[in-house]
């Protein structure tokens, strides 16, 4: 087995293992109308990263904000869009380190979770 291929089985055993703690998983990024958000395993430059993705309706509302904000104000719908963003990441790094993976943040990012190594075995 590759380590391509290990990664790939070790984003699925995650998205596993949060589907069996009560989570949504969903499909990688971009959301269409139609997709609900939540937790996405996948694989990110040869690392698996873990994240979670707001309802589609979410996204569009607290960017139809931005664009009319743009002086850098948020209006209701983007501090909703900001505060799920770090409500979520926060429980799902918590989460994460319960089930024991060895996880960082990701560097290009606020938000997010790189495995450190994609596990073999599920760990629920």
């Amino acid at each position: 087995m590759t380590g391509r291929q290990r990664r790939a089985g070790g984003s699925v055993l995650v998205g596993l293992g949060l589907a069996t703690a009560g989570f949504h998983v969903a499909p990688p990024q971009p959301l269409t109308d139609e997709e609900q958000g939540g937790v996405a395993a996948y694989i990110d430059d040869g690392q698996v990263v873990v994240d979670w993705l707001p309802h589609a309706r979410l996204n569009r509302a607290a960017l139809a904000t931005a664009v009319a904000g743009a002086d850098g104000t948020h209006g209701t719908d983007g501090v909703r869009y900001w505060a799920v963003r770090r409500a979520m990441d926060t429980a799902l790094g918590t989460i994460l380190a319960g089930f024991r993976y060895p996880t960082r943040s990701r560097p290009d990012s606020r938000f997010g979770h790189i495995i450190e190594q994609a596990p073999t075995t599920p760990d629920v």
